[in-house]
């Protein structure tokens, strides 16, 4: 499973480490193998242990809040363990490392509940500093900001098949196989 990935709806399954709950529908929020127990608890298993925070590495994570200057984006890892805990850490995506031309309004980039995939370009104690400056790095999952419906990819615009609105991203690739 990938982030952003379909799972079920709340009817079927109940919500475990590694997923998330949108609209009654549940989604993948690690990249990872999917566990169902007894109780019809979906859970995500990352293949890693611990992320590979370093420098250069690959990302994938959900955009919480879009601000002028920044946004900010969950990274959410489940620790391979007896304990299964979730470790979760935050993200920074600043304006200058969107693409390499002038970004006019960063909203119009990436919005609320878009999965990403980026690339780490600096590690702090407290977040981890995303690019999407590199060839296939961006939005790779995104939703209508109408209708919260999952967006389409026509040509090199997103449509919602739900309410025909269009909309604009910096796309990463591959988009919406997730």
């Amino acid at each position: 499973m990938l982030p952003g990935e379909f799972i079920g709806t709340e009817e079927e399954y109940l919500e475990g480490n590694g997923t998330y709950l949108e609209d009654g529908k549940l989604y993948a929020s690690v990249a990872g193998d999917l566990h169902v127990d007894s109780k019809h608890r979906a859970t995500i298993i990352a293949k890693d242990k611990i992320p590979d925070m370093r420098v250069g590495a690959t990302v994938y994570g959900k955009v919480d809040e879009v601000f002028e200057s920044k946004a900010f984006v969950t990274l959410e890892f489940s620790e391979i363990s007896r304990k299964k805990k979730t470790i979760k850490m935050q993200g920074i995506i600043q304006v200058s490392e969107i693409k390499n031309e002038y970004v006019r309004v960063l909203r119009d980039e990436l919005k609320v509940g878009d999965i990403i995939k980026g690339k780490v370009i600096d590690v702090t104690p407290f977040n981890v500093i995303i690019s999407f400056k590199n060839r296939g790095l961006g939005v790779i999952k995104a939703f209508c900001s109408k209708c919260r419906q999952e967006l389409s990819l026509k040509g090199n615009i997103l449509e919602c098949g739900n309410c025909g609105n269009k909309e604009n991203r910096t796309l990463g690739f591959p988009y919406g196989t997730v």
